[in-house]
């Protein structure tokens, strides 16, 4: 080994005591000692790359032309004009709901498709009494509270149990089933609203089922 080399500070090594076995020991310890740099680039490297992801979908979200925060920002102000829209009263057909009703309920097995009941147990509603009266509130009254005991329709005894659906249905299912029966099988009695059942409703209360004689 030259004197060159021998004569050069190297850290660890005591100068009065450097040997090539201190100095291949000494070599092998500074190669051994962890570097500092390579975390820092790691880390640096990774909030650089951050950076750039967070800044695109930043742009893609506020910036870009598809902008889908100010999109729903936009849905949200439509939305909020759409419910504060002047409303007008709702439309129901009346004859259509009473129909569908009629059909899917317990009325068509009691009264029959025909209106015309089955006879000594259910009572016609085609030209009954009680169906084509002037005054609406009858039948509303009789499918909202029920009706119990002996009646007498087209000149027929009858004595059964009508059911209740006033807990049920809505008014204007209640109005449109009474339209309904009104004006099919030749009834012409014309149609009942649901403010005029809301109001007949409101009248009764919830109560026992009437009599005939109630009525």
């Amino acid at each position: 080994m030259s004197d060159e080399f021998q004569n050069r500070d190297l850290p660890g090594i005591d100068r009065s005591l450097a040997s090539d076995e201190s100095i291949v020991k000494t070599h092998a310890r500074i190669r051994r000692e962890p570097s500092t740099a390579f975390p820092v680039l790691f880390f640096t490297g990774s909030a650089v790359i951050a950076v750039i992801i967070f800044s695109w979908f930043y742009a893609r979200r506020y910036l870009g032309e598809e902008n889908s925060y100010l999109h729903e920002r936009a849905d949200l102000a439509l939305y909020n004009d759409w419910q504060e829209r002047p409303r007008g009263p709702i439309v129901y057909d009346y004859y259509a709901i009473g129909e569908s009703l009629y059909t899917k309920m317990a009325c068509v097995g009691c009264h029959q498709a025909d209106g015309n009941g089955l006879p000594g147990q259910f009572p016609p509603l085609a030209g009954s009494e009680y169906v084509v009266t002037e005054d609406q509130a009858v039948p509303a009254k009789i499918l909202l509270a029920g009706l119990v005991g002996p009646i007498t329709v087209k000149g027929n005894e009858y004595n059964g149990n009508m059911p209740a659906y006033g807990l049920g249905l809505k008014d204007h299912e209640i109005a449109g089933l009474v339209t309904y029966i009104r004006n099919n099988w030749g009834n012409e009695a014309g149609e009942v609203s649901t403010d005029r059942v809301a109001a007949i409703r409101a009248e009764i209360g919830v109560r026992s089922p009437y009599t005939a004689e109630e009525l």
